[in-house]
């Protein structure tokens, strides 16, 4: 049976905050001050029209599965790092429940986008209502607004829906392309240097098979993670291929771990290969990751990256 696999893909997006009493608004913009990702508004029928103008993209399709079958392509869906627009989609909104023009719940629940995490703001009176729409489904989650922890809770919650979110615009990996990638070991990881690097963004590559990531500059550089199959794949095709004696040994030695960047792997007269000291994955014996820098610039310069969206 063929396995379909939703690859590693993060990067920020936009947030509605909508709340009627523009003193409560304004201590929101003091508690998330992008205005670039995040959006407040006071009228709540305007503030749903800026979100239904947003586009949905629509999942991959059965025809989408066959299709790359035929092809012989190893993943479907659209290529979330190639859409200029896709830090302006709406991740979540914030929405104060007691407004004169409209309840919070009613604004909520008229907003279609499965996509978009649906966050109520309740005072003591309003929590029973709130339940009861949490448990009907028409929002995701409610806070308190008297809770001195809101703001802290808050940001949590818009974490998780921006990875929500992002998690369904990854690539559909097929013949178990990339699914070292997913394991819960390796996301780990690729979050904890992403935390530690100042990542803003990845996405994982088809054709490379490895996680391209950016910091808030824009800056590229490469996450790799190598089980022992994938070991065996690239000093096999180095060996295939007369490649340097001292590349296959260090390979084989696990001593190095090389950058084919932008191949996949090692191709016949490739030179300059950068290599870093490959680290083990905790609990995932033989398996080994590294984290590299790109020097060629021209990679950010042809990608709509998050530095260009902001300066754009």
């Amino acid at each position: 049976m063929q396995t379909f696999v939703r690859q590693p893909v993060l990067y920020p997006v936009s947030v509605v905050f909508v709340d009627d009493n523009p003193d409560f608004l304004q201590a929101l913009r003091g508690a998330f001050p992008d205005e670039h990702l995040n959006r407040f508004f006071t009228q709540p029928r305007v503030a749903l029209d800026f979100v239904s103008s947003r586009d949905v993209e629509m999942p991959p399709t059965a025809a989408d599965y066959f299709g790359a079958e035929k092809k012989g392509g190893n993943a479907i869906g659209e290529d979330a790092l190639t859409d200029p627009a896709r830090f302006e989609a709406v991740g979540a909104v914030v929405v104060d429940f007691s407004m004169p023009e409209v309840d919070g719940i009613q604004l909520l629940s008229s907003i279609r986008n499965a996509n978009c995490m649906k966050i109520l703001l309740t005072g003591v009176a309003d929590e029973r209502e709130a339940v009861d729409a949490f448990n009907a489904g028409l929002i995701d989650c409610f806070l308190k607004k008297t809770d001195v922890e809101m703001p802290r809770k808050l940001a949590t919650v818009l974490d998780n829906a921006k990875r929500k979110h992002c998690a369904a615009r990854g690539h559909i990996s097929l013949h178990e392309a990339g699914s070292t990638y997913r394991d819960p070991r390796i996301v780990k990881l690729i979050d904890e240097v992403a935390a530690r690097e100042g990542i803003v963004e990845y996405y994982w590559r088809p054709n490379q098979d490895a996680v391209l990531m950016f910091d808030a500059a824009g800056a590229p550089s490469v996450f790799l993670a190598w089980n022992e199959e994938d070991w065996s794949f690239h000093c096999d095709i180095v060996a295939d291929a007369n490649g340097p004696a001292e590349l296959r040994q260090g390979m084989e030695a696990r001593s190095i771990m090389p950058l084919f960047w932008p191949s996949q792997a090692y191709r016949p007269g490739l030179a300059d290969v950068k290599c870093a000291a490959p680290l083990p994955v905790p609990g995932w014996n033989g398996t080994f990751y590294s984290w590299t820098r790109l020097d060629d610039t021209a990679t950010e310069r042809e990608l709509p990256t998050l530095a260009k969206w902001r300066h754009a």
